[in-house]
């Protein structure tokens, strides 16, 4: 009797936590939509309320109350599924083919497991009400984790603990279905999912709190007289508007790291992996990664309604370890953003580095 007692007085405070992340995840996040407006910020902050739900309406005895809850853990699913396809979106990045396939078996896996725990359990109602919300919840969360894991190479490890324990919580539902029938098992189960829960919290309060996530706080000088589009600068040109450009937080693509300035971000472009010296470096044949961190830093910037400016001063490196078609594909991608998003691409490249045709092709390409 006693051991019973501590186990309710146990899953008692494990709900009560869990409440708690819950109810700060929702509102951390929502604050932070606030100033971004970011919709995958709106979606996981609903997704956090109907977890709120979940737990609270699970709790009670009633088995209405307690089917409405299993509602809510779907509709959580959804919201942390929609949040992952609108995170996506807003970084510009499509899911790799790859991924798509691995979600095109989830209708299949949902059926095979459907028809598992209907054997194993031999309880009809409870496979179609508790197993399949459990089930179908279960394909949306790990579907979710799944897609975040696209983004990892611009969020390093915040989105790395956030996919996962995603994609650990989605998993962690089989079992319960399969046991949750159990006395035994309703200790286990609530507490391995309190804890990936408060773990799913931290990460997302991680990743939406990040710089990258959060549009910049720091005041932007008066940014000089540089049109909007894009613009092929010789040499001695770009070092004059280097200076003029010293002030503004610049994305710059560099070889040469004698003199950057201090506000700009900067990506040292070079085959050799500098661990820990330079906190920024790409490989030349990376285009896909430059593209991506561009087309990032400019959204960024026109949702704060400012003007992104990138540098690429490393063309002729590029050209060493690129094709010629790969790197006109690369830069028209960023020509076409740069214009949608108000920005300004410089390009910087002395016109006897090329040929002729190369140099014309690039300059029409660019103009």
């Amino acid at each position: 009797m006693r051991l019973l007692d501590g186990i309710q007085a146990l899953l008692l405070v494990e709900a009560a936590l869990v409440l708690i992340a819950d109810a700060v995840a929702a509102t951390w996040i929502f604050k932070i939509y606030l100033r971004n407006r970011r919709k995958s910020a709106l979606a996981f902050s609903i997704a956090w309320i109907f977890d709120f739900l979940t737990i609270l309406f699970t709790m009670q005895q009633s088995v209405t109350i307690q089917l409405a809850g299993l509602l809510c853990l779907s509709t959580f699913a959804g919201f942390i599924f929609y949040g992952s396809v609108k995170f996506l979106e807003e970084e510009s990045i499509n899911a790799r083919h790859r991924t798509l396939a691995i979600l095109s078996v989830m209708p299949v896996a949902f059926m095979v497991y459907i028809l598992g725990v209907y054997s194993y359990t031999g309880d009809a109602f409870w496979t179609a009400t508790t197993a399949a919300a459990l089930g179908i919840s279960g394909v949306f969360v790990v579907a979710g984790g799944l897609l975040l894991m696209e983004v990892e190479e611009i969020y390093k490890s915040a989105i790395k603990y956030l996919s996962i324990s995603i994609i650990l919580f989605g998993v962690h539902l089989i079992p319960a279905a399969l046991f949750g029938l159990y006395p035994w098992y309703e200790a286990i189960g609530f507490t391995f999912s309190s804890m990936l829960i408060v773990f799913m919290v931290w990460a997302m309060v991680k990743l939406t709190s990040s710089k990258t996530f959060l549009p910049s706080k720091k005041a932007v000088p008066q940014q000089p007289d540089l049109k909007p589009g894009t613009l092929l600068v010789g040499i001695n040109e770009y070092k004059k508007l280097k200076e003029k450009l010293r002030e503004m937080p610049v994305l710059a693509f560099v070889r040469d790291v004698s003199d950057i300035p201090e506000g700009w971000e900067c990506y040292f472009v070079t085959t050799i992996p500098f661990q820990g010296t330079f906190k920024n470096t790409i490989n030349p044949t990376n285009l896909a990664r430059m593209t991506e961190i561009s087309y990032q830093y400019l959204e960024t910037f026109a949702r704060s309604g400012k003007r992104g400016i990138i540098v690429i001063d490393c063309f002729e490196y590029l050209t060493v370890y690129n094709s010629w078609d790969s790197l006109m594909k690369f830069i028209s991608k960023l020509r076409d953003f740069t214009i949608v998003n108000n920005g300004t691409l410089v390009v910087v490249l002395e016109k006897e580095s090329l040929e002729p045709r190369l140099y014309f092709q690039l300059r029409k390409l660019i103009e």
